[in-house]
């Protein structure tokens, strides 16, 4: 009997302290869902196509018409919502349209960007939009000159990221056969995370997540649609740029230009051609050693820039943000500072 009660008072001080309950605290409960992600929507145009496209869908707030890069669909704004905080304080909406053969939208080979100003223009009026500001990307920014060309009166800024203008060093690609073209891009866009590859020391390093990201993207732009890998899309984008610019000698509003000057897919030199012909002001955002995914690393900067403090900088000082006024060379920035949110600072 004393053994077992010796046992028994053994436990009882093996045993941790329980702390004394504490008071539940209220429980707020949401009254409405959290994005998981800007749904696609569609539209039957005048034309009897049924385009498809993406709109964050605030009223009143500041539109931007996004143009994604090469085989992107109508969700690659998702690709800058890292940033998104940062977008709703600056009250900033972004449409996309989705672009032939991409996405959810079927492939019409006789489809042409004088096709795709249409579809911009009915989207917009569907949504009630008359000005907006024009973001692109990379490839987008041929597309971004044809909506230049065709509507330059409805654009209140115009910001282009790594755009192109021609296909200036690729006359090889424009003689070839688009048929073998397309049968050559066939194992990229049947893997996405090949056709999305990026330095693994940029944008990827710093963004939680992104590198899966892009991989989304790519598997919704080759495959959401049942389409398998259908490279005809991408090869038709490819060879639409090897036409003549467009013509936007007409476009009086600001316009910005941000090229990585270590870019060897579109150098700053294309920025420079679109800049050389805007009849507006034109800012030149230059970023010394920065490649190819600009458009994503100085997001912040283009959010402003759209949002009217395109007069200033964004820089991290030490690890507080603020804007400095007029350009900042990026190369004699002292150390502590970097430039945009001090997000950037940090390790992934």
């Amino acid at each position: 009997m004393k053994r077992l009660i010796a046992l028994a008072v053994l436990a009882t001080l093996a045993a941790p302290l329980q702390a004394k309950p504490t008071p539940a605290q209220p429980i707020v409960f949401p009254d409405q869902f959290d994005s998981i992600g800007t749904p696609v929507q569609k539209l039957t145009t005048k034309e009897g196509r049924t385009v498809h496209f993406t709109d964050t869908g605030e009223k009143g707030w500041r539109p931007i018409l996004f143009i994604g890069g090469v085989g992107t669909s109508g969700r690659a704004p998702e690709l800058v919502a890292f940033l998104d905080t940062m977008r709703k304080r600056l009250k900033l909406r972004i449409v996309a349209v989705e672009r032939n053969g991409l996405g959810d939208t079927a492939f019409d080979p006789a489809w042409t960007f004088a096709d795709y100003n249409s579809e911009v223009a009915q989207v917009l009026g569907q949504l009630g939009i008359d000005k907006f500001a024009l973001v692109a990307i990379s490839g987008g920014g041929a597309y971004a000159g044809h909506v230049v060309q065709a509507m330059p009166q409805r654009i209140a800024s115009w910001h282009m990221l790594a755009a192109v203008s021609t296909a200036a060093g690729n006359a090889e690609r424009c003689q070839q056969d688009e048929a073998a073209f397309a049968a050559a891009l066939g194992p990229q866009v049947a893997a996405p995370r090949v056709w999305w590859e990026m330095p693994k020391d940029g944008v990827s390093a710093h963004v939680r997540g992104f590198t899966d990201r892009t991989a989304d993207e790519g598997a919704r732009a080759f495959f959401i649609a049942g389409q398998k890998g259908d490279p005809r899309g991408v090869a038709r984008e490819y060879k639409r740029f090897c036409g003549p610019p467009a013509d936007v000698s007409a476009l009086t509003a600001p316009a910005f230009f941000y090229y990585g000057e270590a870019d060897p897919a579109v150098p700053p030199s294309h920025g420079h051609y679109w800049a050389s012909k805007v009849k507006g002001a034109a800012t030149f955002r230059s970023y010394p050693g920065e490649g190819h995914d600009v458009q994503y690393r100085h997001w912040d900067q283009v959010m402003l820039d759209v949002a009217g403090y395109g007069a200033s900088t964004l820089v991290c000082d030490n690890g507080k943000a603020h804007l400095v006024k007029g350009k900042v060379d990026p190369g004699k920035l002292p150390k502590g500072r970097t430039l945009g949110v001090c997000a950037w600072q940090k390790a992934g």
